[in-house]
């Protein structure tokens, strides 16, 4: 049993780099995170098994273990006080709960199994995967342009094939395997040459150093013509530091750095071109578990940082390790990297010791330690598989869905959403998405000529599901803005489609509160006066706008909003210089370029006009001054008061119906 377990270990070597899983929505994330999770339940059953059927009984822990042990419960301390929506998305992150557990299991495998000759041949499966992964990215990198995005197939692409693909996952990702690789075969190279033997002895050292060594450069060069995909670093300290602030001891939740980067990301992000999109992981390893598990997780990795510098005076060990370490604390964090550290770390830098699991019970000692271990392997196992199963199938139902949604398909995409959202109940935004196709076929069924009241019925249901399923994200997670982002356009979408006259004020509250929760998104800002705008509440609506353009100053968009918001105020003057601003930047073939020009001379005439009349009423109101005495009017202390009860000025939690400001 103990060769079968090793062999399968190897197996994981050769498998974990390049497997991915396309029949989900991200098959190189969660895909890459379920399949590291099945390795990781298989690998355990076969050491449990193991443990049954040797004599020995023995079980091997380090100080590393106990580590690696230490920052997996306050993971989870970190994981359980996450709302249920934060939870799921934390099982199915990549370096979210789900991930620390594998790597644990595997690593608490890898100490059982691991000597000297047995890291030899783990060594050398990883590098049949990595020769793989070379010759896969070299074909990507010979084929045309023209040729990108290759589908494949074509009918239902499981996999899109860009400039960037890697079988890895991402080129950063490839780049960090291949000088993982690099180093092992330079080791064998030098060991080779140390001993004096003649070149064709040491051939295949040579050709593997340069093999790998030219993808390295390659991937490089690969990597800065595509540019930082990252979050930016100042971004990231701000992020780290302001959750620091908030939350010093137990941080924002392991897998939850979504939810850090909503509430504390700088108002400079919006300069950047990522500024409308969002990013679940920090631009370094070190900031990312700073922001998700507080002082202590930091703590942790410096003490893990302490026990690899220990190591400088064997060099043979001190400087792959510390590479490696250095690239995960100081670079994005990524299954792969994380994956090679791990292995490094357990190859022996820290001394084993052995314990016997031995429990005599019964007049004949029968040992029954071996059995209860098994047991609580296959309870463990049996639970984190049900959940591994249960996130697939939701996924590939959702997966499935989308597919269907690309081909017009819409009663199949709503029949295959019921289907995810069975499977993983708690995942919001599953509900986000469905509430979405819910509004969307209620919306076909309106577009109708010729309603029937079947219909009409049949669009009533589907605009309560809708609903529905928006509040259902928000409850699951009501941290999150985008949730609350989806709830407002709903109900902005069904303004003057439903009786009910509250449905706007919904709208107002549901965006109020995604901008309370993320104040520097523009986007939220710029709608939510888009509302106000339509309700014919102009005042409100340019403070919205402000905010927009506020926020992010280089966006047209809020600019013009804001131009037209004043003009309606008859703020001729601050409505032109804000029109000025928007067209300074977009460029003359933007769409409505033209016609917001032929505006922008329109108001200046209006403008001329109005500076004139004013300039004449105030010479006749000069020279009527000037011919009258009056008496100065005391007002102080006359103004009527309004008394305005405090709860009113509450942020709202869910939408009831307060009315939108009217002016």
């Amino acid at each position: 049993m103990n060769t079968i377990l090793k062999v399968y270990v190897r197996i994981i070597f050769f498998l974990f780099p390049i497997i991915f899983i396309p029949v989900v929505i991200d098959g190189f994330g969660l895909g890459k995170n379920i399949a590291l999770a099945v390795m990781a339940f298989l690998a355990l059953i076969l050491w449990a098994i193991k443990i049954i059927t040797d004599k020995e009984k023995i079980i091997k822990t380090n100080k590393l273990f106990w580590l690696f042990l230490l920052l997996v419960v306050w993971s989870g301390v970190t994981f359980f006080r996450l709302d249920a929506g934060s939870k799921m998305m934390s099982l199915m992150n990549p370096m979210g709960m789900g991930t620390v557990i594998s790597f644990f299991v595997l690593f608490f495998v890898w100490i059982q199994v691991n000597n000297k000759e047995e890291n030899e041949k783990q060594f050398l499966f990883l590098t049949i995967s990595g020769i793989l992964t070379g010759l896969v990215s070299l074909i990507v990198f010979l084929l045309p342009a023209s040729k990108f995005p290759l589908s494949i197939p074509k009918s239902n692409p499981l996999v899109s094939i860009n400039a960037t693909w890697s079988l890895v996952g991402s080129i950063w990702a490839e780049a960090a395997l291949f000088l993982f690789i690099i180093f092992g075969w330079v080791k064998k190279l030098l060991k080779k040459i140390k001993e004096k033997t003649e070149f064709s002895a040491y051939l295949i050292e040579a050709v593997a150093v340069a093999f790998f060594s030219l993808l390295f450069l390659l991937d490089i060069y690969r990597f800065i013509k595509a540019g930082w995909l990252f979050l930016d670093l100042n971004s990231a300290w701000v992020i780290a530091v302001e959750a620091f602030k908030k939350h010093p001891i137990f941080g924002i939740g392991i897998g939850n750095f979504l939810e850090a980067f909503n509430s504390y990301r700088p108002v400079s992000f919006n300069l950047t071109k990522f500024w409308s999109g969002s990013f679940s992981s920090s631009s370094m390893g070190i900031l990312q578990i700073w922001t998700e598990l507080g002082i202590v997780g930091l703590g942790l990795v410096l003490y893990l940082v302490a026990m690899v510098w220990k190591l400088r005076k064997v060099p043979a060990k001190f400087w792959k390790t510390a590479l490696f370490l250095a690239i995960c604390l100081f670079l994005p964090l990524n299954l792969v990297t994380v994956f090679l550290l791990l292995w490094l770390l357990s190859t022996g830098i820290v001394e084993n010791k052995e314990r016997k699991l031995i429990l005599n019970v019964g007049e004949n000692n029968f040992n029954v330690m071996p059995y209860v271990v098994a047991v609580l392997v296959l309870v463990g196992v049996g639970f984190g598989g049900y959940w591994t199963v249960r996130i697939f199938l939701g996924d590939f139902y959702m997966r499935e869905s989308l597919v269907a949604a690309t081909k017009n398909d819409g009663s199949k995409t709503y029949e295959l959403q019921i289907k995810a959202i069975g499977f993983n109940p708690n995942l919001a935004s599953y509900r986000e998405t469905y509430s979405q196709v819910n509004l969307s076929l209620a919306q076909t069924l309106f577009n109708q000529k010729d309603i029937s009241d079947t219909d009409k019925e049949k669009a009533s249901t589907l605009i309560q599901q809708a609903v529905r399923e928006a509040k259902s994200a928000v409850t699951l997670n009501e941290k999150n803005p985008e949730y609350w982002y989806n709830l407002a356009g709903i109900y902005k979408s069904l303004v003057g489609v439903v009786s009910d006259s509250d449905v706007a004020s919904w709208s107002y509250q549901a965006y109020q509160q995604a901008v309370v929760l993320d104040s520097v998104n523009p986007l939220y800002s710029l709608d939510m006066g888009g509302l106000l705008y339509a309700a014919g509440s102009y005042e409100s609506a340019e403070r919205a706008f402000e905010q927009a353009a506020t926020v992010k100053s280089d966006y047209a968009n809020a600019w013009y909003n804001w131009a037209y918001a004043a003009k309606k105020q008859n703020k001729l003057s601050a409505a032109v210089s804000y029109l000025e601003k928007s067209l300074t930047l977009v460029g003359a073939d933007s769409t409505g370029y033209e016609e917001a020009t032929k505006e922008l001379e329109t108001w200046k005439t209006e403008l001329a006009k109005l500076t004139e009349e004013q300039k004449a009423a105030q010479a006749a109101a000069a020279n009527k001054d000037n011919s009258e005495l009056t008496k100065p009017e005391t007002t102080v202390g006359n103004e009527e008061k309004v008394n305005v009860p405090a709860e009113q000025l509450e942020t709202p939690v869910i939408p009831t119906g307060a009315a939108i400001p009217t002016e």
